[in-house]
């Protein structure tokens, strides 16, 4: 999915088995950054290999570049950081 913004988005901070990490959450679930990408048509590729894996993901535009959020299961959360 293609977001405009972060603004539709809420900042959260997660410990997750790789560490502390910046997250997001969209629609109820969590997503955390994954690569970026300096146009669209590159994010929108990885955005789809995410999604044939049966991941959700978003691109979402950042500062003059494109990022790939990838969701990641409420397992693999081990909690929210402060």
């Amino acid at each position: 999915m293609f977001l405009e913004s972060l603004q539709d988005t809420r900042s959260i901070n997660l410990i997750t088995p790789a560490g502390k990490e910046k997250g997001i959450t969209y629609l109820g679930q969590i997503f955390v950054a994954g690569g970026t990408y300096k146009n669209s048509n590159a994010a929108i590729t990885a955005c789809r290999r995410d999604l044939d894996l049966g991941l959700s993901a978003l691109v979402i535009p950042e500062a003059g570049q494109f990022r790939v959020w990838c969701s990641i299961p409420t397992q693999m959360m081990l909690s929210l950081a402060a």
